[in-house]
């Protein structure tokens, strides 16, 4: 795989889709759960005010919503249109002095250590960033590099595992959740419609074998695991809200239990940035 096209590729992509991010992917109800469990998840893990690394910001919008609880966030993502809206939101928010957004890959942070900007408390990925990233490696250098000593790393990836596909995915013939299982590298749709790109999948294990020793895991939680997964919202209003709040009833009771927390739509894990000799 020629990187350098990949990443031209996903670019394009995300660029392409960033003027409706916030009005179809962000507004739909699995997307908006999902959002909203990771912003509480980092706020518990990151100490009070402290310093926020978002690697894969999107649109800004849990940046700019964990800079309302007192954080301050700089946001990096590879699509300079959704850094480019998420810098107006912040200013549209009056957020402009707690959040700084800047145009890059997970892989290359460099950008950030040229400006002087760093270390960080706690850093986050929510969600899929890392699945469209082809050097989990120097991300894990960069990250090491990024996050203080015993700082938290909290990063939400799609699980080749789900349940739901798994379980319900036949009784309408379809089986992409089996076909998954096999694969380490899939399609990924972009958005909420038809364009996809190569991504690469890890069950939680997989990946705290990548980011060891350095990182150890805390805690894996399970999102999405009876959901559907995101579908445009319909124009007059959520439709079945009483299923939806059915399935979080159960889902909160399933999330944090093993072996429910790994078959998710995505897997939230919550890692903590070991000390190194000679590190204070």
């Amino acid at each position: 795989m020629d990187s350098d096209s990949y990443y031209a590729e996903v670019q394009a992509a995300y660029d392409q889709i960033a003027s409706e991010y916030d009005t179809t992917v962000s507004r739909t109800l699995v997307s908006r759960r999902a959002k909203n469990l990771a912003v509480s998840v980092i706020s518990r893990v990151a100490p009070p005010r402290g310093s926020l690394l978002d690697v894969g910001c999107y649109t800004g919008q849990e940046s700019l919503q964990l800079a309302q609880r007192g954080f301050r966030v700089v946001g990096v993502d590879l699509s300079p249109r959704m850094v480019e809206l998420s810098r107006a939101k912040a200013k549209q928010w009056r957020l402009a002095d707690r959040t700084q957004f800047e145009v890059g890959r997970a892989s290359d942070l460099s950008s950030l250590e040229r400006q002087g900007i760093g270390p960080f408390d706690t850093a986050y990925s929510v969600y899929g960033t890392l699945n469209l990233e082809p050097r989990i490696d120097q991300v894990k250098d960069w990250l090491i590099r990024l996050i203080r000593p015993n700082g938290a790393l909290v990063v939400g990836l799609l699980n080749p595992t789900v349940l739901y596909e798994l379980l319900l995915g036949p009784i309408v013939f379809k089986f992409d959740g089996y076909r998954k299982l096999a694969k380490s590298r899939v399609r990924i749709r972009i958005g909420l419609g038809d364009r996809t790109v190569t991504g690469f999948l890890y069950t939680p294990r997989e990946f705290q074998r990548l980011l060891a020793p350095e990182f150890s895991l805390e805690k894996v939680i399970g999102v999405h695991i009876l959901y559907r997964p995101p579908r445009p919202r319909k124009a007059d209003g959520e439709g079945l809200w009483w299923m939806a709040r059915a399935l979080d009833l159960v889902e909160r009771h399933l999330e944090n239990h093993a072996p429910f927390s790994s078959l998710g739509f995505f897997s939230l894990m919550v890692f903590r940035r070991l000390e190194r000799s000679g590190e204070n």
